[in-house]
């Protein structure tokens, strides 16, 4: 069952659209939500050439909206660590200001914090 489960994760992949930007890492998908006053995610990363060896980097969310006065505004938050194969889904939750109402988010992939940009999309929040 585990090696159908495989097979089926790699075909759904396969069938993601390409992101647009390109890069060493592609952010294939993603999705976010409003919910309790924090940023709910989920992130789908591939990249090719990934024999063996994981690649170390973070995820950087930088989110634009509203401040709680209603001025625009853009947060970038904490960098999340990751180890990336061939492809990871990331998923979680991260806490925004009190009354800031986001509209998108744009993803970083980061060779390290504050580093060069391996891929980057920008994506709507829901």
């Amino acid at each position: 069952q585990a090696e159908r489960l495989r097979e089926d994760l790699a075909a759904v992949l396969d069938a993601l659209p390409p992101d647009p930007r390109g890069g060493s890492v592609e952010v294939r998908a993603g999705q976010f939500n409003l919910r309790d006053g924090a940023l709910d995610y989920r992130v789908v990363l591939t990249r090719d050439g990934a024999a063996g060896k994981a690649l170390a980097g973070v995820l950087q969310f930088t989110v634009a909206g509203e401040s709680a006065r209603g001025a625009p505004a853009a947060l970038a938050l904490q960098p999340i660590a990751l180890s990336l194969g061939r492809h990871e889904v990331l998923r979680g939750s991260v806490p925004l200001p009190e009354g800031f109402k986001p509209r998108q988010t744009t993803v970083q992939v980061l060779d390290r914090a504050a580093g060069k940009a391996l891929g980057m999309r920008v994506l709507l929040v829901r």
